[in-house]
């Protein structure tokens, strides 16, 4: 039996919400560049491909100079469609219809892959940058997508809500058939947004097809971005408050236990009169052993502009990824020929042709 929520249905026509956050909860969006680049690949993967013949370019590989098509992602057009989204600091939301059979899988695991290995190149850093496995949940019943798509807009940040009040026209975003529940269209959905409270029946419909509270999702928010969008205070962010300020309240109680602690010992000391300083503790030296990792880095040599990284070790294998000069994998393991590196939820294989290998100390 599949784990919770990681079951993938590959028949087409399903609605999925589909969510994934930063390994160990870590920030996954730093700066709107972030945002942006995340946003550019959906739109990459979601409008029809670019003519192979406008997109040419010339190359030189050992003196000589070629003309080709560089390569280019995989294309969805037509195989999945983006109904909404969300994207906090940390995780990000995306409800999704499967056209095609078989093809949200391959979308999810490729659009996760190449923000990594974006990412993990701006920041200088190695290792997996989601959690793990993307989680995914399917909207059996039509009048849930209303709700979910309120669940993703209602906390402002940077999502699809725009595209929902027709401020912004997005061709790959898909709001009409969450649209189609309201006679008043636009204007319907926003004060289903904004105004509409869920009763404790819609809550339980809700429970198994959002991964995270109603507080927690209000928590994880971008505050810059709730109040460009000027949504008003639900009554899940106003129970929110006295939790806010509890962090405010125990670090006053820390700071006078702390002042208190010290008051009394400082009048022990001034009034002790057979005080040795031989018998204060003695401060123990430790050294933990820093263990090295292997960190693989890609070296382009031939004029080529990427290499392939290959779901297993061989030429015929399916290309999951591209790596550029100077990328940096966490090194998983080698043969003479395949070097196998971790990327985002998988590892893959990069021809050792391509490959350098060193020790790094983790400071």
């Amino acid at each position: 039996m599949p784990a919770k929520n990681l079951f993938r249905e590959r028949k087409e026509g399903i609605y999925s919400h589909i969510y994934n956050k930063g390994v160990e909860n870590r920030v996954i969006f730093n700066d709107e560049a972030d945002y942006t680049v995340f946003l550019d690949f959906l739109e990459g993967y979601l409008t029809p491909p670019q003519d192979p013949e406008s997109i040419k370019k010339s190359f030189t590989v050992n003196g000589r100079v070629f003309r080709g098509t560089p390569h280019q992602p995989k294309n969805y057009f037509n195989k999945v469609e983006l109904i909404a989204y969300m994207l906090m600091p940390g995780h990000f939301h995306l409800l999704l219809h499967q056209v095609a059979k078989g093809s949200l899988e391959s979308f999810i695991r490729s659009l996760c892959t190449r923000y990594s290995m974006y990412f993990n190149k701006k920041y200088q850093r190695t290792g997996a940058l989601f959690e793990g496995p993307y989680k995914s949940v399917q909207i059996k019943s039509g009048p849930r997508l209303p709700h979910l798509t309120r669940f993703f807009h209602y906390a402002g940040g940077h999502s699809s809500y725009s595209e929902y009040l027709g401020a912004r026209e997005t061709s790959w975003v898909k709001p009409k058939i969450v649209l189609s529940f309201f006679g008043k269209g636009t204007a319907g959905y926003k004060d289903f947004v904004e105004k509409y409270e869920p009763d404790q029946k819609v809550k339980e419909l809700l429970k198994d097809i959002t991964f995270e509270s109603e507080i927690e999702h209000l928590e994880r928010r971008d505050p810059a971005r709730n109040v460009e969008n000027h949504l008003p205070e639900t009554a899940a962010q106003s129970s929110l408050k006295p939790l806010q300020r509890m962090p405010e309240l125990l670090a006053t109680i820390v700071v006078f236990l702390l002042l208190f602690t010290f008051g009394i010992r400082n009048v022990m000391v001034s009034t002790a009169n057979d005080f040795n300083p031989s018998i204060a503790p003695a401060v123990l030296s430790t050294t933990e052993e820093v263990k090295p990792k292997m960190i693989v880095t890609v070296k382009v040599s031939d004029g080529a502009e990427s290499v392939n990284i290959r779901q297993k070790s061989t030429t015929n294998s399916e290309i999951i990824g591209q790596a550029k000069d100077g990328d940096i994998f966490e090194f998983v393991s080698a043969d003479s020929k395949w070097y196998e590196v971790k990327l985002a939820t998988e590892s893959g294989f990069i021809s050792a042709t391509y490959v350098e290998v060193r020790e790094e100390i983790n400071e």
